[in-house]
């Protein structure tokens, strides 16, 4: 047996230790892009960006698309390229990058038979020199014009104001908030003496206190999803307004708006388990929802979500849920131009006489006499 049939041995174990392990797809190439051992087929745009006859001593992570990342890593022996291990294509739903630098270093490990240090992956993917360096040079050269200045004394955005916001965010404390939030306002001094587009320095800081604000709100009980709903529609807002005065005002509204759903949260006369549940309900009306849906998803046990649902919302769960049906059918009844029928497929009731009839229980009026009504109104 050959030096090379020796190392492919190794390399083979090495694969097949980590697919067993780990669960994730690897390929081993030649130089000439010959898969070794499989016949697995890699993207030919994945292929492109990779030179096979480059050395990887230390893990490649490639993210080629939003959900698809890529790891390389060279196998050499006595200064001989043998082979690139290829790690994927890897879903970033399913992995973390935590996971995925761990994974790295273990890979490293087995192949070189030393360690590498989590900082030192990072670093080798991550960190761009030139670019920190650049920005380094143009923040010194910004700050320079700054402390010149004799009407500039503070911090562009002072931290211990930042940190008491994001406080009185987490707390739904509305008017501590009020008190602090112009204080995180840079005067038109400062902006102008950043060397930057006026606008864009305000957009910039909007954005990042408004992704800053809602981990917050996260923090302080604020539905993920709803959060991101929230999030994504002030970002459009803010990246659409060209005015500065306009943009601070739309800080204003934002870390408002954030405080407030928090401060509603906490004096809310129902419980976390409810609020929860009713929260999922409202998110899942055009799904066919059940209690079991509903306790496999928040982690309660059926029986002791109906008491406590019950006990405070007057109501049983399969009630409520009906009844928030019945409201987004008549939002649709009057907003859409759906037809009964499709409205009622929608909201997932069994048929179009159940529907009906359930409407008219609930709201006095048939769907037919509801849209008639309103429609000519909005």
């Amino acid at each position: 047996m050959t030096h090379f049939d020796t190392e492919l041995n190794q390399i083979a174990y090495i694969k097949n230790l980590i697919e067993q392990t780990s669960n994730l797809p690897i390929s081993i190439l030649n130089c000439k892009q010959e898969n070794l051992f499989s016949d697995f087929i890699i993207d030919d745009y994945v292929l492109n960006q990779l030179d096979l006859t480059k050395t990887y001593t230390t893990p490649q992570i490639k993210l080629y698309s939003l959900d698809e990342i890529y790891m390389f890593i060279s196998y050499i022996k006595e200064s001989e390229l043998i082979g690139t291990f290829i790690v994927g294509p890897i879903s970033y739903k399913k992995i973390s990058l935590n996971q995925l630098i761990h994974q790295a270093m273990l890979i490293h490990n087995l192949i070189y038979h030393e360690p590498l240090t989590f900082e030192e992956v990072l670093k080798e993917n991550f960190y761009d020199e030139q670019l920190i360096e650049q920005m380094e040079n143009k923040l010194q050269s910004d700050f320079t014009h700054i402390r010149i200045d004799d009407q500039i004394h503070e911090p562009f955005v002072p931290l211990h104001y930042e940190r008491e916001l994001l406080s009185y965010v987490k707390h739904g404390n509305t008017e501590e908030l009020i008190k602090i939030i112009d204080k995180l306002t840079p005067t038109e001094a400062a902006i102008n003496h950043l060397n930057e587009d006026p606008i864009q320095t305000m957009q910039t800081m909007v954005i990042t206190l408004l992704i800053l604000a809602s981990r917050a709100a996260m923090t302080g009980g604020l539905p993920t999803a709803l959060a991101y709903k929230i999030n994504t529609y002030y970002l459009e807002k803010i990246q659409k307004t060209t005015d500065i005065h306009q943009l601070n005002q739309l800080k204003m509204t934002c870390l408002i708006d954030l405080t407030s759903r928090i401060n509603q949260i906490n004096t809310t006369e129902t419980s976390r388990p409810v609020s929860d549940t009713i929260f999922y309900i409202t998110k899942n009306l055009y799904n066919n929802i059940s209690l079991n849906d509903i306790c496999e998803a928040l982690h309660f046990s059926p029986s002791y979500l109906s008491r406590l649902f019950k006990k405070e919302m007057n109501m049983t769960i399969s009630e409520f849920i009906m009844q928030e049906k019945i409201e987004e059918a008549k939002r649709l009844l009057i907003l859409s131009n759906h037809t009964i029928l499709e409205i009622s497929s929608l909201l997932h009731f069994t048929d179009q006489s159940y529907f009906t009839k359930t409407f008219k229980k609930i709201t006095g009026v048939t769907p037919k006499v509801y849209r008639n009504r309103y429609k000519l109104l909005s």
